[in-house]
């Protein structure tokens, strides 16, 4: 079996069964059309062995949130939307400010494409 990355989400692809089948480099890609809300995927350990995360470091969203409470944090972390109204709000309160910090030092916090911050 010969296992490659994806270049876009770094997942491990079996290209023995595309090169064995269609003689070429390319894999074979089965698309499964189901009527149905429920989530046909499924995710094995190798793949989940994988997971990206984002490029930005979660020490550094710390201490912006730490010492800065006017969303200089989530706009180091890419959510500008979000950090102007933490700038004009006073980080909505003081409630989101606290409630950011938790987030980032337990490592559930998401950068601005929805990756986690666990560096």
């Amino acid at each position: 079996m010969e296992y490659r990355l994806c270049p876009y989400c770094r997942a491990e692809i079996d290209y023995s069964n595309g090169i064995q089948k269609n003689g070429g480099n390319q894999p074979v890609i089965v698309v499964q059309n189901v009527l149905s809300n429920q989530n046909t995927n499924t995710v094995t350990d190798r793949y989940t062995r994988n997971r990206r995360c984002s490029p930005k470091k979660k020490n550094t969203a710390l201490i912006l949130s730490i010492f800065g409470m006017f969303g200089i944090h989530r706009f180091y972390v890419g959510k500008v939307g979000s950090g102007i109204i933490y700038l004009f709000t006073g980080g909505i309160f003081f409630f989101g400010w606290i409630y950011d910090m938790i987030k980032i030092a337990s490592g559930t916090f998401t950068d601005g494409n929805g990756l986690p911050i666990t560096k």
